[in-house]
């Protein structure tokens, strides 16, 4: 996993004026998901970025992994994934950062740096990508590509960016003071609503991302899809909390093996 930090270039234009960027990775079990995350994060063309996993006190290999593929991994209570998010970002050093879900694979080695590139060059304070399931099943693809065009319409008046991928700048993150940490359903979308405020948030052109579906295969599309239509209908009367949903996390990891074994199964995706 060789470190290919340094210049880059975008056509002509040099990148060494690419502000460093922190990705950040809130993570809980995550050990069969990480390692395809971090292989396709090495496996990009430019590499002036920090990756950090903030941990939520995962039982299987996750903070292992993250440390063998060199991310700094800093550790925090069960709080959901928006504590996750804002506690990275109080380490993190970039001028941007990039918050990631861990099922997340940049499927192309010039998609960060090109993204990065396009988010400077439109001045815009947030941005989401476009996606693509992992799973090549037909009934995901339509999933997505409906979500891709709602999420497209949604950005000139109320952008829904979901929080699997996020790309802002710190002193922005600063200014609206991070996530809402209430274990509660749309804390991506009112995050996005508060840095809005401040400037343009856009979808990026640079892209797909690929991202898994594996909440609607583990609890099923018609509940999971119903869980997301009753979290927009209670928009005016507030928040839905997981737990009366039972809407849990950390439930996805499969595997107890090595270290050793994730990064060679994961090196087969870059």
């Amino acid at each position: 996993m060789p470190d290919q930090g340094g210049m880059a270039m975008v056509g002509s234009r040099c990148m060494a004026d690419v502000p460093k960027l922190s990705v950040v990775i809130p993570t809980l079990n995550e050990a069969s998901y990480l390692p395809k995350l971090l292989a396709s994060l090495r496996a990009q063309d430019w590499q002036e970025f920090e990756i950090i996993v903030a941990d939520s006190g995962s039982t299987d290999l996750t903070r292992a992994i993250a440390r063998r593929w060199g991310a700094r991994v800093v550790e925090g209570p069960r709080r959901g994934p928006a504590h996750g998010r804002n506690l990275g970002a109080s380490v993190a050093k970039g001028e941007l950062l990039l918050f990631l879900d861990a099922d997340v694979v940049f499927p192309k080695s010039d998609l960060l740096r090109k993204a990065v590139h396009e988010f400077q060059e439109r001045r815009l304070v947030a941005a989401g990508f476009f996606v693509r399931p992992l799973e090549p099943l037909l009934r995901y693809r339509l999933l997505f590509a409906l979500g891709n065009a709602i999420f497209w319409l949604s950005q000139w008046w109320d952008p829904r960016v979901p929080g699997w991928a996020i790309l802002t700048r710190r002193d922005a993150h600063v200014r609206v003071r991070g996530f809402d940490e209430t274990p509660a359903f749309r804390e991506d979308h009112i995050y996005v609503w508060r840095l809005r405020r401040m400037g343009p948030v856009r979808y990026l052109r640079t892209g797909p991302i690929l991202v898994s579906a594996r909440r609607f295969e583990h609890d099923g599309l018609v509940r999971t899809l119903a869980i997301y239509l009753l979290s927009e209908l209670a928009r005016p009367f507030g928040r839905i909390c997981y737990e009366w949903l039972h809407y849990s996390f950390g439930h996805f990891s499969r595997s107890k093996e090595k270290p050793e074994t994730h990064e060679r199964d994961a090196s087969i995706n870059q």
